[in-house]
């Protein structure tokens, strides 16, 4: 990019520290190098540049400057952790009033914007394009802030998003109306909250220009053909046109995958029905990539059953999935590149929600000591989040009981929207409060729930041993989420439970914990432990199938595509159904 006319040759020179001997480059010719192999996308080649300028700028303003195209050259090789303090540190360092940086401003919020996609915080990631946007003056500057905010937004005010989008397109029209490929990005952007607010005929209309834009049906496949087509797809089949989906469908080029079982042997863990606000007939659609080493690259919601954050949830799981590095060779390279599943909430546990139990202490107990729930009536997730943070504040400011704020503290943790720095926040400030009040083991064990459950690390039961219920329940929370499957399958924690001498015979706990054993035996076809386990409970045979969660796994995968619920292919044990193509089959 050109420095303009920032004269920045003399800023830079006066800035830098006096070297004993002459440098082979100067400073400006170093940063005219960088600027140049950005453009031409050799983004490593411009960090380095930019890190070894660095160290020899000392000016700040010219620092930040450096600092802030050093973070973007990061952001494009996707290096989120590096990038992110170097274009904090930029932003806050850069003079507000100082409009001649207005361009390199906006490229770092969106950059940080693309950082918080990629987190899955789209709350954040909507707040740095809308400051993208107040400081964009040229036409592409707004186009690209514009539609980051429709993107971000659409999980969050699905009618502000295409108001966004609606803006973009019209900008699109008055200035690049030549460039097809930026009118059918900005087609899809529209296209995602029409899809998400249910106007699916609008939608298909939309993405239906994407893939016109794209080069329209032909046997070219790459990853943008790949998304334009899934998405008209899903469009198509939910308006009800069925054959238009299906010849979507078939130029993704999904039906010639040799393989169609890739989920096999996998870890795939889904949210549980019940917990984080999911419900057994939500449905959403998740797009994610595969590294080579079987983690995930990215993960990003496409599709919601219903209007708001709750996809977003699904997507969080999703990126803690892994596959084992001699899978993922088994899987075809585009395949890796781009993948969406329409996924269900996991029905594979026994009993109700276990995490409902350790909220159900903490309320009880809150309320006991004076504090009243408060209603935040509102229609979206992102407007309950901002009735209950200005409750909130108002409460710290006022002189009311303190567990008022830990109650507004929880309400505030499971929004899916509550994210990142300010969720760690949240965290840290209950537990203060927890423990300036003595809070007994099963109200802080919710408030360690919350802490641990969108994490790899597992509860310490331990910190609850005094407690049997407090003890059984997080053993048997770590038992249901644990940070792998495949170590899930631990005996000697449900054999503890079971064992322990303090919990009643027919304590809720250890009959969750006999009718997950039973069913452990039934699957190593130990019928007669199974058998046992089940009578062991003292639950009736209709007591038992009533509050055992149907074995079947509520998802089937599609890659570059979905089917809606009602063609899936119903699988059990574990979820590791898997088709390219459905026929209507009976729901389990």
């Amino acid at each position: 990019m050109k420095i303009g006319g920032w004269a920045l040759a003399c800023v830079l020179a006066a800035g830098t520290a006096q070297a004993q001997e002459q440098p082979t480059q100067s400073v400006q010719q170093i940063f005219d190098a960088a600027a140049a192999a950005t453009g031409e996308g050799d983004h490593a080649g411009a960090a380095a540049m930019l890190a070894t300028l660095e160290q020899r700028v000392k000016n700040p303003r010219s620092l930040a400057i450096v600092r802030l195209r050093r973070g973007m050259a990061l952001g494009e090789l996707r290096r989120w952790k590096e990038a992110r303090p170097l274009l904090e540190q930029a932003l806050a360092a850069l003079p507000m009033d100082d409009r001649s940086l207005d361009i390199d401003r906006g490229q770092a919020l969106r950059t940080l914007g693309r950082l918080e996609l990629h987190d899955l915080d789209y709350e954040a990631a909507f707040d740095y394009y809308d400051r993208s946007l107040a400081v964009a003056i040229d036409p592409s500057e707004r186009i690209a802030s514009l539609l980051g905010k429709a993107q971000a937004g659409t999980f969050i005010d699905a009618n502000r998003a295409l108001a966004d989008a609606d803006a973009a397109a019209a900008l699109i029209e008055q200035s690049a109306k030549g460039d097809k490929s930026v009118a059918g990005y900005a087609a899809s952007m529209r296209g995602q909250p029409l899809l998400n607010l249910g106007r699916f005929a609008e939608a298909e209309l939309a993405f239906a220009r994407t893939v016109a834009a794209e080069g329209g049906l032909s046997r070219k496949v790459n990853y943008d053909d790949l998304v334009a087509r899934s998405n008209a797809s899903i469009a198509a089949l939910l308006a009800g046109h069925r054959d238009k989906a299906q010849q979507y469908l078939l130029y993704t080029g999904a039906g010639r995958m040799e393989k169609q079982d890739f989920g096999l042997g996998a870890d795939m863990a889904l949210p549980i029905c019940g917990e984080d606000g999911i419900k057994p007939d939500d449905m959403a659609v998740v797009e994610f990539g595969i590294a080579d080493d079987g983690t995930i690259s990215y993960a990003r919601p496409i599709y919601g059953s219903r209007p708001g954050a709750m996809p977003l949830t699904f997507a969080r799981a999703v990126q803690n999935w892994t596959w084992r590095p001699e899978e993922v060779a088994q899987i075809p390279w585009l395949f890796r590149l781009v993948t969406r599943l329409e996924l269900r909430c996991s029905t594979s546990e026994g009993g109700p929600s276990l995490a409902d139990g350790a909220r159900a202490a903490f309320r009880d107990w809150v309320e006991s000591r004076g504090v009243q729930p408060y209603l935040a009536d509102a229609g979206s997730e992102a407007q309950r989040r901002a009735m209950r943070v200005a409750e909130l504040e108002r409460r710290r400011a006022s002189a009311t009981n303190p567990l008022a704020q830990a109650m507004l503290l929880s309400d505030l943790l499971e929004n899916p929207l509550v994210t990142g720095a300010t969720a760690e926040a949240y965290k840290a400030q209950l537990r203060s409060l927890l423990d300036a009040a003595g809070a007994p083991a099963p109200v802080r064990l919710w408030a360690d729930w919350l802490s641990r459950r969108t994490g790899s690390d597992e509860l310490d039961a331990n910190a609850y041993a005094a407690d049997p219920a407090a003890f059984a329940r997080a053993q048997l929370l770590n038992y249901d989420r644990p940070q792998s499957r495949r170590r899930r399958r631990d005996p000697a924690i449900l054999d503890g439970i079971i064992a322990d001498s303090r919990l009643a015979q027919d304590d809720p706990l250890r009959v969750a914990a006999l009718m997950r054993r039973a069913s452990v035996r039934a699957a190593a076809k130990d019928f007669a432990g199974a058998r046992a386990d089940y009578q062991a409970t003292g639950l009736t045979s209709s007591n038992v199938l009533s509050s055992m969660r149907s074995p079947c796994f509520a998802g089937s995968m599609y890659p570059a595509t979905t089917i809606p619920p009602t063609w899936c292919v119903w699988a059990s044990r574990a979820g590791r159904g898997f088709s390219m193509m459905c026929q209507p089959t009976a729901k389990c």
